[in-house]
């Protein structure tokens, strides 16, 4: 058994090879797409190469390959965390303690010769929306698009070696077919029978008059979050264009008051119920197989990315007008579940409205892991928000 560093086109080939091998015999698996994993790991393409560094290893036996894992850091986190923290990510291995320990003590010495303390994983070198976190309940169920799935070994794998639970994010689904609280709709009905309030979905893909509506209600409704800065509407009109191709127009739905937007729901459907289909490859031949099953297959899972209200009009059944009158269209064009994904748990409060106010179940539960290089430092989990 031995590590060596991805370098060749052959490692980055049996790098991506791994997943299939870990997880042939799961059914309910569905591969990331790996030109988006592989664009990871190119300066070009992940603007987080411009603020820290990245390697990845991979482990062999007689040849073949056994495990892999990415290591890296973000300079930015070194002022924000109690010790400076690394992470790792893209974590696959048969089940072997010693191939998995040989993998991860690999990554504790490349970071300590970078000055960090600490690594978190599994996570992502870039935003935490995807490829973040390890899955540890849920496995019967279906994975929505970014979200990690893994064999239930891997949780002895890390817990063995020595990680540490820093928190746990759930993954919620609502079954549109069962109806929210009785407030939920009182609430609501306080809402949609005022006048001046009234709410529209996307008619067009004039994404600059979307992403001006957008950025008013996102800089309002997150300026008083921890860590906020403001966004431009050019960033958003960059995130209506990517998602261009999988945008369904009645999933996107903005509230106004008379012709000011306060709120908004953006969902997409979610793009695993096609990429399942294309085995993880979205070459010419899997881009032609996704465009024929979108065609063919209509979407039930909607994913919900993101919903705001300005604070103006906060605590008032805004929130539940607009689930409410988002519910009711898309359950008629063939919506039969909405995703929330990535809620901490150190955030009782959008636990509470899931659960409580929108009658959400936890679908998937994942845990982030940290490892503190001096086992004779305190171990703090996320703070509370």
């Amino acid at each position: 058994m031995n590590i060596s560093p991805i370098s060749t086109k052959k490692d980055i080939k049996e790098f991506h090879q791994l997943p299939y091998i870990v997880n042939q015999n799961n059914k309910k698996w569905i591969p990331h797409i790996k030109q988006e994993v592989e664009n990871i790991f190119h300066p070009k393409k992940n603007f987080f190469h411009q603020y820290g560094e990245i390697e990845r290893f991979i482990v062999r036996e007689n040849k073949q390959p056994i495990g892999r894992i990415a290591v890296f850091f973000d300079r930015r986190k070194f002022n924000k965390e109690p010790q400076p923290t690394g992470g790792v990510g893209f974590f696959e291995c048969i089940n072997n303690q010693e191939c998995a320990n040989l993998l991860f003590e690999k990554s504790c010495e490349w970071l300590k010769k970078k000055n960090v303390k600490a690594m978190d994983g599994p996570i992502n070198f870039g935003e935490r929306d995807r490829y973040w976190g390890l899955l540890i309940e849920g496995f019967e169920n279906h994975t929505v698009y970014g979200q990690n799935y893994n064999p239930k070994y891997y949780k002895n794998l890390f817990e063995n070696f020595g990680f540490k639970k820093y928190f746990n994010q759930h993954v919620y689904c609502k079954d549109l077919s069962i109806p929210y609280p009785e407030k939920f709709y009182e609430r609501a009905n306080r809402i949609i029978t005022r006048e001046k309030i009234h709410f529209q979905h996307m008619k067009n893909y004039d994404f600059k008059k979307y992403g001006e509506y957008f950025t008013k209600i996102y800089n309002e409704a997150w300026q008083t979050h921890h860590g906020f800065k403001e966004m431009k509407t050019e960033k958003a009109v960059k995130m209506f264009q990517k998602m261009k191709k999988i945008i369904d127009k009645r999933l996107i739905w903005f509230g106004f008051y008379e012709k000011t937007p306060i709120c908004f729901f953006i969902g997409i459907p979610d793009p695993n119920q096609y990429f399942k289909f294309i085995n993880g490859n979205l070459n010419t031949i899997g881009k032609i197989k996704f465009m024929i099953y979108k065609t063919i297959k209509s979407p039930t899972i909607c994913s919900g990315m993101v919903f705001g209200v300005i604070p103006k009009f906060q605590k008032l059944g805004m929130e539940s007008a607009l689930a409410d009158i988002v519910t009711k269209n898309i359950l008629k064009v063939g919506y039969t579940h909405v995703m929330q994904t990535w809620i901490g748990d150190f955030n009782p409060k959008m636990i509470k409205i899931c659960e409580n106010f929108f009658g959400s179940d936890i679908h998937q539960k994942l845990t982030t892991y940290r490892y503190l290089f001096d086992k004779k430092a305190k171990f703090i989990p996320h703070p509370i928000i």
